[in-house]
């Protein structure tokens, strides 16, 4: 699976799944620290807004297979609503906050395959 330029849709399909999809949503004692904990983990501290997906795989990729509206340069608005993290960053070192909430994604997709969100 290659784009037009050559270039493979993988790893970036992979790296969307490691920084982007948390389902289920990882559950830690203290809820109030999801963000600073994930961000950490998945080695994405100090990034200034991130959002983490919480829903099935199958449900993630249909936006790239029909399942979204095509707004041009391969990216897709998904037609459902996924239960998402947004994750805040408040510089100098943090900590991060998260809301928690249901909205439209917007993917940019390469073959089918998710590779970025829009933040």
């Amino acid at each position: 699976m290659a784009m037009a330029s050559g270039h493979s849709c993988f790893p970036p399909f992979e790296d969307f799944l490691w920084d982007h999809w948390d389902y289920p949503k990882t559950s830690f004692p203290n809820q109030d620290n999801y963000c600073d904990r994930m961000m950490w983990y998945r080695r994405l501290y100090g990034k200034p807004k991130h959002i983490f997906i919480h829903a099935p795989i199958h449900k993630i990729l249909n936006v790239c297979r029909g399942g979204g509206i095509h707004l041009g340069g391969g990216w897709y608005k998904s037609k459902d609503y996924f239960t998402v993290t947004e994750c805040t960053f408040h510089p100098p070192c943090g900590p991060y906050t998260g809301s928690w909430f249901s909205t439209k994604i917007v993917l940019r997709c390469c073959n089918g395959f998710p590779v970025d969100i829009k933040e």
